[in-house]
């Protein structure tokens, strides 16, 4: 095999011979010319000889009275001279061959694996900050300052790597748990009723109950207290010192109250609306570098999309692409809203309010809902049943 390849890459002639080849053969074994590939041809002898040395056949064919007929000539240099003739073929290969070695000095792909509530997008904005994005040269390429990096900068992250496959690299990242803020329990303190309403749940953690279920409270009203005295047998004997505690109250009281919500809605809107104008801005995308085609898009209102046309071979993106960043014109008008319009705006109004004002977790079991239309104005007077959690900390001060 290594025989073979070593002809290939020096080149070999092969020929014929006619006449006294049997006095031909002795004269090239005694001239050292090495032959090999001995064969019979249609009653004709063939051989082989390396290319340098066939020249020296035609002395000792007039010597021994014999001819020699070349059949075929293979190898590198019999290729290599025919390209002579090609410069433009040979100068193709060499920029095809140039274009690879400078091309895989690049990365041309660059993924995610693992997250679960972080965006992809967020882990290799941060990446490319520090050097990894689809472009970015290799041989400035630091996995381990990369990784280290990102775990710095994304809090929600506890672990990363990054794996490269030829011009590809995969980042592979753990989420991080969520630790659970730890609740300061120091001092004293009672919860106590932040609103009006009757008591339907209640749950102490640490403190005592001072309210029972479906018992109506005030504003401000004690409802567990955080210091109080231990609770004497009637049946027994008076103690003289009872216990006493005190410490942190700590529980949640839900109570159904009563709110009254009121919205106003105008009887005109001001939107903006798409003029079908379009002004475009072109720039390529080479290897992480953006070059402008042309002048940036001009200050003003719209909705401003991109477009990117990414070269692809072989089913891969290329880091070459054409950009079009563009932005349909805005216009501001302003209409009347129709009656139902007003409805469905004062309604949306109303759902604001009621999330800013009732406490987180809390929900309108029971609405009533009256509509006015004063001097073509929306009033919305809403009258609520709600359930919700009324129970605020509230510190004791000892001097």
């Amino acid at each position: 095999m290594l025989e073979k390849v070593f002809h290939l890459l020096s080149g070999y002639a092969e020929f014929s011979v006619t006449g006294n080849s049997a006095r031909f053969f002795n004269m090239t074994a005694k001239s050292h010319i090495g032959l090999w590939g001995y064969r019979r041809r249609d009653g004709v002898p063939v051989a082989r000889i390396k290319a340098r040395e066939y020249g020296k056949l035609r002395r000792i064919g007039r010597r021994s009275e014999a001819r020699t007929h070349l059949l075929k000539k293979r190898g590198v240099p019999f290729q290599l001279y025919r390209l002579r003739s090609r410069k433009g073929l040979l100068l193709g290969a060499f920029c095809g061959a140039a274009l690879y070695v400078f091309l895989s000095g690049f990365l041309w792909g660059v993924s995610v694996k693992g997250t679960q509530l972080l965006p992809d997008s967020l882990i290799l904005e941060a990446a490319s900050h520090y050097g990894l994005y689809q472009g970015s040269p290799l041989r400035e390429f630091n996995p381990r300052g990369i990784t280290h990096s990102l775990v710095a900068e994304l809090p929600g992250l506890s672990w990363a790597g990054i794996t490269t496959d030829g011009c590809f690299a995969e980042i592979s990242v753990k989420e991080a748990e969520p630790q659970p803020e730890p609740e300061e329990a120091s001092g004293w303190s009672n919860i106590v009723a932040s609103r009006e309403g009757k008591v339907v749940a209640i749950q102490a953690e640490s403190g005592r109950i001072e309210v029972g279920l479906g018992e109506a409270v005030d504003q401000g009203q004690l409802l567990i207290s955080g210091l109080y005295e231990e609770e004497q047998d009637p049946w027994a004997e008076p103690i003289e010192h009872p216990l006493q505690v005190t410490g942190p109250a700590r529980g949640s009281v839900i109570a159904e109250t009563y709110r009254t919500f009121t919205v106003q809605v105008g009887s005109t809107k001001k939107e903006w609306v798409e003029t079908g104008e379009t002004a475009s801005s072109w720039s390529l995308y080479l290897l992480g570098l953006r070059i402008p085609l042309g002048l940036p898009l001009p200050a003003g209102e719209g909705r401003v999309y991109e477009e990117n046309s990414p070269l692809v071979a072989l089913g891969t993106e290329l880091p070459v692409s054409l950009d079009r960043e563009a932005r349909v014109v805005w216009e501001e008008r302003t209409r009347t809203l129709t009656e139902d319009e007003q409805r469905t705006q004062a309604l949306l109004k109303l759902r604001e309010a009621q999330r800013a004002e009732i406490a987180p977790g809390g929900q309108v079991v029971e609405e009533d809902l009256i509509f006015s239309f004063p001097d073509g104005q929306c009033i919305l007077e809403a009258r609520c049943l709600c359930r919700e959690e009324i129970g605020v900390v509230q510190e004791v001060l000892v001097e």
